[in-house]
């Protein structure tokens, strides 16, 4: 079975494509090249909207989010600096655990996606077509690579603090401000430089807990993502042969 992830061609070459979409009328240079362009970038929408984006670029944040503040330490009782387990969960699901289980250790972090939304102010108002120069190692030269431009998105998640002491709260959303001056820098395979920012600081805790029952608390913190959904990207050879680059992040469909 061969590689998903290997690169593909899309079979297409420049010629072919405007032979197959244009027919010559005597119209002028100047309006046949327009008729050029306007038919190639039909053509990369096209193949664009027929690939499949891998869904690891929602999750490889939420990794990242993870291992960032998975690394907050506090001090316990007995003056020990200890760090707090952070984890993938939604805030039902772990007050479930903590009724049923004993074995849970507190304090822990929870962290889940709550949503996302587009990003108005970064969003580009026409299908434009972005054209870049990347140096291809393996050959040793420079190679044209062009697509559609990327689709900036807001993700939302909320970070959950489950603590059994206030001191120990405490220290913990200390740590967490602290790690916002004024944002959080994450670092995935799609990007190195994806920024996070916190929005909102929500007291969970219960109030109706009884004496004899051990007491849970929670602060939520709301944290906005700043990202790029990236758009597949085709390099166009000196033969005119437009070859579609199938990275990590991408599955060309046949």
């Amino acid at each position: 079975m061969s590689n998903p992830r290997e690169r593909v061609y899309t079979g297409k070459e420049i010629v072919d494509i405007l032979n197959e979409t244009t027919e010559y009328s005597g119209t002028p240079l100047v309006d046949a090249a327009r008729s050029a362009r306007t038919k190639f970038k039909s053509y990369l929408l096209n193949v664009t909207k027929n690939s499949s984006l891998s869904p690891f670029v929602y999750k490889d944040i939420l990794r990242a989010l993870i291992v960032t503040f998975g690394n907050l330490h506090y001090l316990d009782g007995e003056n020990k600096l200890t760090r707090v387990k952070a984890v993938h969960g939604n805030p039902e699901r772990t007050v479930a655990k903590l009724s049923q289980e004993d074995n849970i250790i507190l304090p822990i972090i929870t962290i889940h996606q709550d949503g996302a939304r587009e990003d108005p102010t970064k969003r580009r108002y026409d299908d434009v077509i972005i054209q870049k120069t990347e140096w291809n190692q393996d050959k040793q030269k420079a190679e044209r690579v062009i697509g559609v431009a990327d689709v900036p998105v807001k993700l939302i998640f909320n970070i959950n603090f489950w603590c059994k002491y206030l001191e120990d709260m405490d220290q913990l959303s200390q740590a967490l401000r602290l790690q916002f001056n004024p944002s959080v820098l994450l670092s995935t395979p799609v990007s190195s430089s994806i920024k996070a920012f916190l929005i909102s600081e929500t007291n969970k805790s219960s109030t109706g807990t009884g004496d004899r029952e051990d007491r849970v608390l929670r602060k939520s913190f709301a944290v906005e993502v700043e990202a790029f959904i990236p758009s597949p990207k085709f390099k166009v050879t000196s033969t005119g042969r437009i070859e579609k680059v199938v990275s990590e992040l991408w599955i060309s469909k046949k």
